[in-house]
């Protein structure tokens, strides 16, 4: 048994499974299977800060993809409020961001650097931060990494601009962000698409 002065002392990375759960572990021991680096190591309370800063959500991927397409308890079916002439708030918001040129930001949680918005894009989900409505509008993007562009961007001296897009559910409709993101600021420009099945 540890006395609780060598675990003090010791070193920890936080990790993250494929539902986007996250641990520590003892820094230099080999990950357990399904594991991977989240890029955060230190003493375990820093850890266990950094994780209550980025867990936020913290159901498993697979059952916050399920309930993004599960209708409200009580929610009116969309083609009854269709017929009535009833217009969710929520396709005014969808309209609004699906102009063109909207200001955007990358989120990054604990901190915004260009090495964090890099590791994101390698590891394929970002959140992209529209700041043209009341109080901003988050969302969480599954990049297509086939659509990525990185050829203009020069991580290391933190200067070019990226080409991001991907995909996310919104207000029942699947839906494509498109951004150019300026390196310097972590900032540009984007839009939201509806996909048309």
């Amino acid at each position: 048994m540890h006395s609780s002065n060598t675990e003090e002392s010791s070193t920890y990375k936080v990790v993250v499974n494929a539902e986007e759960q996250y641990s520590i572990w003892p820094e230099g021991r080999a990950n357990a299977l399904g594991w991977h680096d989240a890029g955060k190591s230190g003493p375990k309370e820093e850890c266990l800060a950094h994780i209550r800063e980025v867990w936020t959500d913290m159901r498993p991927l697979s059952l916050r993809k399920k309930m993004e397409g599960a209708a409200p308890f009580n929610a009116m079916p969309r083609e009854q409020a269709s017929a009535a002439g009833i217009v969710p708030a929520e396709d005014d918001l969808l309209k609004r961001l699906s102009r063109p040129e909207q200001s955007v930001e990358v989120s990054l949680r604990p901190e915004k650097s260009v090495e964090a918005f890099h590791k994101r894009i390698q590891q394929g989900h970002i959140y992209i931060k529209f700041t043209g409505t009341r109080g901003g509008t988050e969302l969480g993007i599954k990049l297509d990494q086939e659509s990525v562009r990185v050829e203009k961007a020069d991580f290391a001296k933190g200067v070019g601009t990226v080409h991001l897009e991907g995909t996310l559910k919104l207000n029942y409709k699947d839906v494509r962000c498109i951004a150019d993101v300026d390196l310097t600021t972590l900032s540009g420009h984007g839009h939201l698409q509806v996909i048309e099945s």
